[in-house]
């Protein structure tokens, strides 16, 4: 299969973060098209790209182009660009999430966004699909602003503590959260499956089971959740959750060795 631009440019970008093409190396088009058989056009793309990306750059007098200084780390830190309305679709997911906590979840509706965005009704179909599917982004897009300190810290209790009160502050700052956010598995809710893995992984390193860890991690965010819900008229009683919060971790200490 004949490569293109920037499929060159990805090997090339390899080879600068390995050290292979070491800074002040010449790269030249006669050279790609050479060694990958491809057109003039091709390796002038190829080379535009990494001269884009600030790994390699013109020299008066130099016939092609040299790797930069800093091109190393460059290359070594790259990341691929989001997917096409990656952007367009976390605007409409953020101005989603602010219409709901001014005024309540249904005023997130997709006329209420394409007013706020200037754009219309359509659009914000366009980047999310339906209604489910823009909810699922929401309670995600806020999970994921809330991360877990990576390795865990402390002791078992500890651990549920610090996620059972981390989300208790989302469903506080969100009340509307807790009656949309699922944690079953879904590729559009990474980040909040993410908070039952790390509690499940915590529990698994104090010595539970993996089935029991994952159950006791599952039991934690559904009573959370649930306190929240009985209590989002309210979202600063936190009597309730402190209350519950105890007599849950209470129960679940038989568990641990």
């Amino acid at each position: 299969m004949a490569l293109m631009a920037t499929d060159i440019a990805a090997l090339l970008r390899q080879r600068i973060a390995t050290g292979e093409l070491p800074p002040h190396t010449v790269v030249s088009f006669k050279d790609l098209m050479s060694e990958w058989d491809v057109s003039m056009h091709i390796a002038f793309k190829a080379l535009r790209q990494m001269r884009d990306e600030r790994l390699v750059e013109k020299v008066p007098g130099i016939h092609g182009l040299l790797v930069t200084e800093p091109a190393a780390g460059i290359a070594a830190a790259w990341q691929p660009p989001p997917p096409p309305g990656t952007e367009a679709r976390a605007r409409v997911v953020r101005t989603a999430i602010e219409l709901a906590d001014a005024d309540g979840l249904a005023a997130a509706s997709m006329r209420r966004i394409g007013e706020r965005l200037g754009v219309t009704t359509m659009t914000p179909h366009k980047h999310v699909g339906s209604r489910a599917r823009l909810e699922t982004m929401m309670a995600d897009a806020i999970f994921a602003g809330h991360p877990l300190p990576q390795p865990p810290a402390g002791d078992w209790r500890a651990q549920l503590e610090l996620v059972c009160r981390t989300q208790w502050q989302m469903y506080r700052r969100h009340p509307w959260l807790a009656r949309i956010v699922s944690f079953e598995p879904s590729p559009l809710s990474e980040h909040v499956v993410a908070h039952i893995e790390w509690a499940a992984h915590a529990m698994t390193g104090q010595g539970l089971p993996a089935e029991t860890a994952s159950r006791v991690a599952a039991t934690a965010a559904d009573v959370v959740r649930g306190i929240a819900m009985d209590a989002d008229q309210d979202p600063d009683d936190t009597e309730l959750f402190e209350f519950g919060l105890q007599r849950l971790l209470d129960g679940l200490a038989p568990l641990f060795p």
